[in-house]
Formats: structure tokens, sequence, C-alpha cells
């Protein structure tokens, strides 16, 4: 099973975390992706399945090498898209631009193109 954008953002959640804690636990990656704790340890188990992650019985989480390397890489990818961003005709905070850019959510920002439009008509 390949990871989904969903497995992702818990990696880069645990990647962003460890960048200022040493401590990473369950709890503060469900603080920050605003999720359940028992959502956090689903995906927990999967990321040790693909091993990304250590995680030990009760405690700390911690990324294996093959983790950084995933979650440097796709941080990188985000960072360009993010860049690249087009403006868009509303207002969105920066939580919202990352997760369009992460998610790929173009079409519902800005609906069909002209080229759509005209082929439409």
């Amino acid at each position: 099973m390949e990871l989904t954008a969903a497995h992702l953002r818990y990696l880069l959640a645990i990647y962003e975390v460890s960048q200022t804690h040493l401590d990473i636990c369950s709890r503060s990656i469900a603080e920050k992706l605003n999720v359940t704790k028992p959502s956090v340890v689903r995906i927990m188990n999967l990321l040790m399945d693909r091993g990304m992650i250590v995680k030990e019985h009760y405690g700390k989480i911690y990324l294996t090498d093959r983790g950084i390397f995933v979650a440097k890489a796709v941080r990188a990818q985000l960072e360009t898209v993010l860049t690249h961003f087009p403006p868009v005709r509303i207002d969105m905070t920066e939580e919202e631009r990352y997760n369009a850019a992460f998610t790929g959510e173009y079409d519902r920002l800005f609906g069909p193109d002209e080229s759509e439009k005209e082929n439409a008509s």
C-alpha cells in the first residue's frame, strides 16, 4: 500500500515537531493536526510498518533515516508548490494555502479554467 496524502501529512507533522521538541508523542501530533489520538495511533502503526518511524510502546516517537528522507523530500516539494501557488480570488489563511497545496485542491479554489469554459460552450 502506498502512502497517501493523509499519511504524508502525519509524517510531516512528526518531522516539524521534531525540529523544536526532543520528545514527540501521539498527543502532540494529534494537537498539531487537530485530530483524535486514536487516529494518530492508527497512522503511527502504518508508518512503523513502512519503516518511517520507531515508536516506543508507551512513549516517544522517532523518525528513522528513511522517514527523515521522505519527510524532507515531501517538504521540499510542498515548498515548491507553495512558492508557485497561483493567486486566488478568495481570502485564505496560511493553513488553507498549505492544505490546498498539499492536497491539490486547485479545481475547488479556481473553478474550471478558461479553456474548459470555452469547450463547454
